[in-house]
């Protein structure tokens, strides 16, 4: 009965935000991809903003995400009653709602190869003129499990990876003639759709077949110089106190492509991905900490690529001791094991202290660095972490805090590390009563 009820209300929210996009018509750009898909939306918010008028889809990239942006509703608890509230509303919303706008900027994220939770089933919500795929990697990988036939480790991981590619790049081959694809040129799985879509292909990264190329990235601790090229001509973006890892400029080039499929030209992308461009709270922050130490607060999410990107920006910049606190890579599936042990054998080259929260960290990190003669502890909470780094952060010293969202909640540490915890509120992720109900939970 539960399955009926939800295929029914997912109809409705179908039927109901297509309508609503019937009755704007705005032109769609899709953004997909196993990590950074929400920091390409925000650059494209931070380049195209000044220029045209935008609906975003902020916090909403799922089967219901979506339509309930497309109709202009927001989730408030998510409890039965928050549920019949939407339900209520969003034909109100359909028939009251005619706000104009040119774009709608849609991040697309799934976790199966099954409805609701595919690229199938989004791409019957919105029908994007121009689709940014990023990467592909085994991320909420666990939907794909069953279809995975190989049990060796790293043959399953390069399966599950194409089973992924070849799910979201259904996006891509879905662009129509008059439409632009813009693919990362340095992952195969991606960058394969190249002839696969009738769409006009902009290619971005590192390679020569980049037209918009990547070519060095340099952090510190006063920020992160950027450098691309493009028809012959390099162009600089200087992040003033942004410490960012490698895979952001993939980000930016994306959206810098984006913005040459507009007529927007590059020098002036730049200009307004340096004025208008913010972090979002938790995603590679650069956070003054006690005793003169700097967190690098990167504690909304973690997939692989990006956590292992972060460990090495660590060790780059870094001139004292290298912290790290690291929660478990969730929805990982039975590639979780790899993955965790390929993150421990970086761990073992870069950090100098290493605290642990979580069963997969416990399981398949601690042993390794154990092993190694790594300092490490394991705890149950970030409460605890935080109560042993207290006592020994100094200055100088940096603090990378890093994991997957569900129950980890890594930002209480990062608050009771701050050197100005007054202000959480303002920097870190998960805000609200919600999540502060959630936080306390941690404390039983």
């Amino acid at each position: 009965m539960k399955k009926i009820l939800t295929t029914l209300f997912l109809a409705y929210l179908k039927l109901l935000a297509k309508i609503q996009l019937w009755k704007i018509k705005p032109t769609i750009i899709g953004v997909t991809g196993s990590a950074g898909k929400t920091t390409t939306r925000n650059v494209l918010v931070a380049i195209l903003q000044d220029r045209f008028k935008l609906k975003v889809s902020y916090k909403a990239n799922s089967e219901t995400g979506l339509p309930l942006n497309i109709l202009g509703l927001t989730m408030h608890d998510y409890s039965l009653l928050d549920w019949l509230r939407v339900t209520v509303l969003a034909p109100i919303k359909l028939l009251t709602d005619w706000q104009r706008y040119n774009f709608y900027l849609a991040e697309m994220a799934i976790d199966a190869p099954h409805e609701p939770k595919n690229m199938s089933y989004l791409l019957k919500i919105v029908q994007p003129t121009i689709g940014i795929f990023l990467n592909a990697q085994p991320l909420h990988s666990e939907g794909f499990d069953d279809l995975v036939k190989t049990t060796d480790p790293k043959e399953r991981r390069v399966e599950t990876t194409a089973l992924i590619a070849q799910e979201k790049g259904l996006m891509i081959k879905h662009l129509p003639k008059t439409g632009t694809a813009i693919l990362n040129t340095d992952d195969v799985n991606v960058w394969r759709f190249k002839d696969l879509t009738s769409a006009k292909v902009i290619g971005f990264g590192q390679n020569e077949q980049a037209k918009v190329q990547v070519m060095t990235i340099k952090p510190s601790l006063k920020g992160t110089e950027f450098i691309f090229r493009y028809m012959g001509e390099e162009h600089v973006l200087f992040m003033k106190q942004h410490l960012l890892p490698d895979h952001y400029a993939y980000s930016f080039a994306s959206a810098l492509a984006v913005g040459l499929s507009l007529r927007v030209e590059i020098s002036k992308s730049i200009t307004k991905i340096a004025a208008n461009f913010k972090l979002p709270p938790g995603r590679s922050s650069l956070i003054a900490g006690i005793n003169g130490a700097y967190i690098l607060d990167s504690s909304y999410n973690a997939s692989n690529q990006p956590t292992m990107d972060a460990i090495k920006l660590v060790d780059q910049v870094a001139s004292d001791k290298k912290y790290a606190l690291l929660g478990d890579m969730r929805e990982l599936g039975l590639e979780s094991q790899l993955e965790h042990e390929k993150l421990a054998a970086l761990v073992v080259k870069s950090c100098d202290r290493v605290m642990l929260v979580g069963p997969q960290m416990k399981k398949f990190v601690w042993p390794i660095l154990k092993k190694a003669k790594t300092r490490v502890d394991w705890v149950d909470n970030a409460y605890q972490a935080a109560d042993i780094l207290k006592t020994e952060l100094s200055a100088g010293d940096m603090l990378l805090v890093k994991g997957s969202q569900n129950t980890l909640l890594l930002e209480i540490a990062v608050e009771k590390l701050m050197a100005h915890p007054e202000q959480a509120d303002q920097f870190l992720c998960r805000r609200g009563a919600y999540w502060d109900k959630q936080r306390a939970k941690l404390k039983k």
